[in-house]
């Protein structure tokens, strides 16, 4: 079993349909997206579209939430962007140009009175079915084989970042997130790890094992202080307390595609893994990302596959300084920052 995963797309057409060509090539059984289907790119319409047509599942990303609900948080270019949005796809903007075209080819003869009827039909039913599919994202968390799925963390699914730097910034911020992978199984708990969006930078933070000389030293305090007739159990809260060490494993640089070996993710260690951004890159690398997940079979080991995709960088930012000519409140920045994977 073989599943793409996508995520943080931003309505940005050019560089989804570059990954869904490139999985179509190296082959998949099923797609989900982990969410931010729409925001700060120029096809909105188009890419919900996709995500129906080839998505298994959507999870609700903070953009897709504000352009429903509100805008919580977000600067200035973003919540334009996210009203311009909403514009688009709930409010009608698209139906009303579709239904202009399609008069417009009516009064020039290029359609009968009749095809006209049947096409603005059409068009109502995909509008109507657009809009229900936008206000049915609702999913924060899903169970995908052994992995919990969410857009941004296991604490706060929609909203928290998980950065790269968080390994040595905000440790206890990991902590809290990585104590939250824990489910309950028929043979006990389970220790489960997450996938995971919002940051845009493909990689996956892990959690290591306890220093080897920190763990030594609490042994020997524990057996000073309670000799060897203690029970077991007291020791094992001692090896509890010992803090989690947390490292990031990024994308290499330049490479196209990326398959973590054994030493980079150990068998046994958790992880919380991020495919990267599909239409807004922002670890310096401007192509499109994401993931595979190789599901192993017979007890074998899963495998991740991390993809770098080329797409038509230009094409995404004509169509975005376009809309800005006829008047949509979109920045300048919003085209400017995917040449620069920023």
């Amino acid at each position: 079993m073989r599943i793409a995963i996508v995520s943080d797309i931003h309505a940005n057409l050019a560089a989804f349909e570059a990954v869904l060509a490139h999985a179509r090539s190296v082959g998949y059984d099923s797609m989900v997206c982990l969410g931010d289907v729409v925001g700060y790119g120029p096809d909105p319409v188009e890419c919900v579209d996709l995500v129906r047509e080839h998505c298994e599942w959507t999870l609700l990303g903070n953009h897709d939430f504000a352009a429903v609900y509100e805008p919580t948080n977000f600067n200035t270019v973003a919540a334009k962007a996210v009203f311009w949005t909403r514009a688009q796809t709930l409010e009608g903007e698209w139906l009303r140009r579709r239904i202009a075209e399609l008069q417009q080819a009516r009064d020039e003869d290029r359609i009968s009175d009749a095809e006209f009827l049947d096409r603005k039909c059409g068009a109502e039913v995909e509008q109507r079915e657009r809009v229900d599919f936008m206000f049915r994202i609702s999913p924060r968390r899903i169970l995908l084989d052994r992995y919990v799925c969410v857009h941004a963390s296991p604490s706060r699914p929609v909203n928290e970042y998980l950065f790269p730097n968080d390994v040595e910034a905000n440790p206890k911020r990991l902590e809290r997130n990585f104590g939250l992978l824990t489910l309950p199984g028929p043979d006990g708990d389970r220790r489960v790890s997450a996938i995971v969006g919002h940051t845009h930078c493909p990689g996956f933070i892990l959690e290591a094992p306890p220093d080897p000389v920190e763990i030594a030293r609490v042994e020997a305090e524990h057996a000073r202080t309670h000799g060897e007739g203690a029970a077991p159990s007291l020791l094992e809260m001692a090896r509890a307390r010992i803090p989690r060490r947390y490292e990031f494993e990024a994308f290499p640089v330049g490479a196209d595609t990326w398959t973590p070996n054994d030493d980079e993710m150990p068998e046994g260690c958790r992880f919380i893994l991020n495919p990267g951004s599909v239409g807004q890159p922002r670890d310096g690398d401007p192509r499109a990302s994401y993931a595979m997940l190789e599901v192993g079979e017979n007890g074998a080991r899963d495998r991740f596959v991390f993809h770098r995709v080329a797409y038509d960088i230009g094409r995404t930012q004509s169509r975005l300084r376009a809309y800005m000519a006829a008047g949509a409140p979109l920045d300048d920045w919003l085209a400017e920052r995917l040449e620069r994977g920023q």
